[in-house]
């Protein structure tokens, strides 16, 4: 079994879509491994919080954190996109990324994705989410690395105005004068257990230190409300739901594909929560007859994307759809035995309209 496939077997353990002795075995292996990594952040939040390790202030007039309590799956990238577009017109906008599992990661010195003309880089030396960001927001920069404080010095000296940080709630060492948290609202507590048993990054109670919370992914008012309640004792933060809506569908080349009455797909996707898709797809009236998962940022392989094509045409498919994430890891030109399409998606404010534009208001005049 490749590391890979393990990966999304334990996931599945960890969900609960696994059962026998096995599963309840690796489980009770996993547990005490979760105290130990509970402790060790737990230690690491102390230090950083009574001055024993030292912490970074950009010489940015406005600094956002968009972050989680739950190891992926909750759409940070969706919701830096909707929090960039407040910024993206009228100041000087860069995105600090790490690029998870990218090459560019491992640098000492981080790298301009993006210097407000688009992505330079391929997304498989950069990273898939980076490369979207820089894609979806053309004029802005785009520094991707592992060191945040590198690279939030790169972003004063080419004059940002405003540094949002992608996926850095845990990156205590960068101070940022507002932390965003999003939640997933069909699993705001990552299984109830930290890493490695459960999908926990922190201790609910690391929510105190946020200053607004998204729940993502929401259906209805009423499971927007259920979750605020379950999330109000461990923080003061207002709360804003959101949900991704359809925007367009799209082939490789971006021309935008209307779908037939038929509506017959398959998917296939490298994110951390497949079925968020698939419920998209068919709340869209999509009929999803066979599904390809891999783990979260990995690009299905050509030879693997090929056998997939030929079972769904066998299935009925007309399409192979995937995701955004999922498209800027493929070539534009692919001779397939089904076209392949995919999904742009739009991310709207459904609950807390007025908590979304006090706290614009609040970021805003830091700036001013």
């Amino acid at each position: 079994m490749t590391w890979k496939k393990t990966e999304l077997y334990l996931k599945d353990v960890i969900r609960g879509r696994r059962r026998g002795l096995i599963p309840s075995l690796i489980k009770a292996v996993l547990l005490p491994l979760s105290w130990c990594y509970g402790w060790g952040v737990a230690l690491r939040n102390y230090l950083y919080e009574q001055g024993w390790l030292r912490r970074y202030v950009p010489p940015v007039p406005l600094v956002i954190s968009v972050g989680n309590i739950v190891a992926g799956g909750t759409g940070k990238t969706p919701v830096t996109l909707l929090l960039a577009g407040a910024f993206y017109e009228r100041y000087t906008l860069a995105i600090l990324s790490r690029g998870y599992r990218s090459k560019a990661e491992k640098l000492e010195t981080p790298l301009f994705l993006s210097e407000g003309d688009g992505p330079t880089l391929p997304a498989s030396y950069c990273g898939d989410e980076p490369y979207l960001l820089a894609q979806r927001l053309p004029k802005a920069f785009v520094i991707v690395g592992g060191n945040r404080k590198k690279a939030s010095f790169l972003a004063a000296k080419a004059g940002a105005q405003v540094i949002l940080l992608d996926d850095a709630m845990q990156h205590r060492r960068l101070v940022r004068d507002f932390d965003v948290v999003v939640v997933d609202g069909a699993d705001p507590f990552g299984h109830g257990y930290l890493l490695p048993r459960g999908f926990l990054r922190e201790d609910v109670r690391a929510l105190a230190r946020a200053n607004l919370i998204i729940v993502n992914h929401i259906q209805d008012f009423e499971q927007f409300a259920a979750v605020t309640l379950q999330l109000k004792p461990y923080t003061a933060a207002p709360f804003v739901g959101t949900r991704g809506y359809v925007a367009a569908i799209r082939n490789l080349q971006g021309k935008e594909m209307v779908p037939t009455e038929k509506r017959t797909v398959a998917m296939f996707c490298g994110i951390a929560q497949p079925e968020s898709f698939r419920r998209t797809l068919e709340r869209e009236g999509f009929s999803v007859v066979h599904e390809y998962a891999l783990a979260d940022h990995v690009a299905i392989p050509a030879t693997e994307l090929e056998r997939f094509a030929e079972e769904s045409l066998r299935k009925g498919a007309e399409w192979l759809m995937c995701t955004e994430k999922d498209r800027v890891k493929l070539p534009e030109i692919l001779s397939l035995s089904l076209p392949v399409v995919w999904v742009q998606l739009e991310l709207r404010v459904v609950a807390g309209e007025e908590e979304w534009r006090h706290f614009l208001e609040q970021t805003e005049a830091k700036i001013k």
